[in-house]
């Protein structure tokens, strides 16, 4: 009798033994199946306590662009529009067939776009605010954290034309070129719009207010303007052969030329921009630069090899180079190195004083305050 209740104890424990086995097999399966929509990875976070996600994981995104959402992350694929929260979940997704798939965000709100395209994806952290379909082709969009949406495309009666949706995706306000291409827009603040346009002449930056076509200011220069973006001071160019700082009124304020070197890449703060120069236009020793929105040489530094990506913040400086992240301080001082071999393409510093790497499947955040 004793020996039968012991073949039967055996049994269940065998038989318990083989049901763990099965659930833990299943848990990694689900896990498995789970992966891209980081369904399991949020539950362990949350047993573990970990409260600021570290890893974002996505299909594909060759080719693509990357944006910080509200310590998130929107990424614009040739596939389509993907948008994850600060955890790492993803929370919708847009598919669309896209070519040069740009997109921008400020704050929760973020906008992506095909360069050349008709289609502008218009968005917050948590879903689609409006779908913008335009007749002519999207030259460039941009987006302020008030929400005010800025659509520049092509016109056929004029040279182009910038077009400025509210936060609920309702056009309130449209300017057209009588001349000079219009290559972006902005608005400022909530109530003026900028714009910069390329001509015969050179350049050429405006500013007007949401209520008259009538301008505010103008700013021209026979330069090749490749940007124009407002800073807390006012406007930063960044041109083909120098930087140049405008006033609120768009009146010249500082200049810093390159001194025949080439641009290489830079990336522009609410104060302060970092750039890197190139005495050749391929290989060659790289110099690194930080300056003030005041054009204050705020740091400079000597690298060797391709640089990646540069970003900046109002009290960090990060470079992407050979699968290494270095963050420094705005000055170029007291480096930080973190490895970030996953094929990183993309860094970004985020509102929090982390730093975004993004790459073709994956973006990390490292360091923090």
């Amino acid at each position: 009798m004793d020996e039968k209740r012991k073949k039967k104890r055996g049994f269940f424990k065998a038989l318990c033994v083989l049901l763990l086995i099965a659930a833990a097999i299943l848990a990694v399966a689900m896990a498995v199946a789970s992966q891209r929509e980081g369904g399991l990875r949020g539950l362990w976070r949350e047993l573990r306590g970990d409260v600021d996600a570290r890893e974002f994981f996505f299909e594909n995104a060759s080719g693509g662009s990357f944006a910080d959402l509200d310590n998130g992350l929107a990424v614009a694929a040739t596939s389509g529009l993907y948008v994850y929260d600060r955890e790492g979940e993803q929370t919708f997704t847009r598919l669309y067939t896209w070519t040069q798939p740009i997109v921008r965000a400020a704050g929760t709100y973020g906008a992506a776009y095909d360069v050349g395209g008709e289609l502008v994806l218009f968005f917050e952290s948590v879903g689609m605010i409006r779908e913008l379909k335009f007749d002519n082709p999207v030259v460039s969009v941009t987006v302020n954290d008030l929400g005010y949406l800025t659509v520049c495309t092509q016109e056929n009666d004029y040279m182009g034309s910038a077009t400025v949706y509210n936060s609920l995706g309702t056009a309130i306000y449209k300017w057209s070129a009588g001349r000079g291409r219009v290559l972006s827009g902005a608005v400022r603040d909530r109530d003026e719009l900028l714009v910069l346009t390329l001509g015969s002449g050179g350049s050429r930056v405006v500013t007007m207010p949401l209520t008259s076509e009538d301008l505010t200011a103008e700013y021209t220069v026979e330069d090749l303007v490749i940007d124009a973006v407002c800073t807390s001071s006012g406007v930063t160019l960044v041109t083909t052969t120098r930087l140049i700082g405008l006033d609120r009124d768009l009146k010249e304020s500082w200049t810093l030329d390159y001194a025949g070197r080439f641009l290489q890449g830079y990336s522009i703060g609410a104060d302060c921009v970092i750039l890197t120069l190139s005495d050749f236009q391929v290989g060659g020793e790289r110099t690194v630069m930080t300056v003030s929105d005041a054009g204050q040489l705020l740091g400079s530094l000597q690298l060797e090899g391709e640089i990646t990506d540069l970003g900046v913040s109002q009290n960090k400086a990060a470079v992407l180079s050979g699968g290494v992240l270095t963050v420094f301080e705005r000055s170029l001082a007291s480096p930080t190195e973190y490895e970030c071999d996953f094929g990183a393409e993309r860094v970004m510093i985020r509102p929090d004083g982390t730093v975004l790497c993004a790459g073709t499947f994956s973006a990390f955040v490292f360091g923090g305050e």
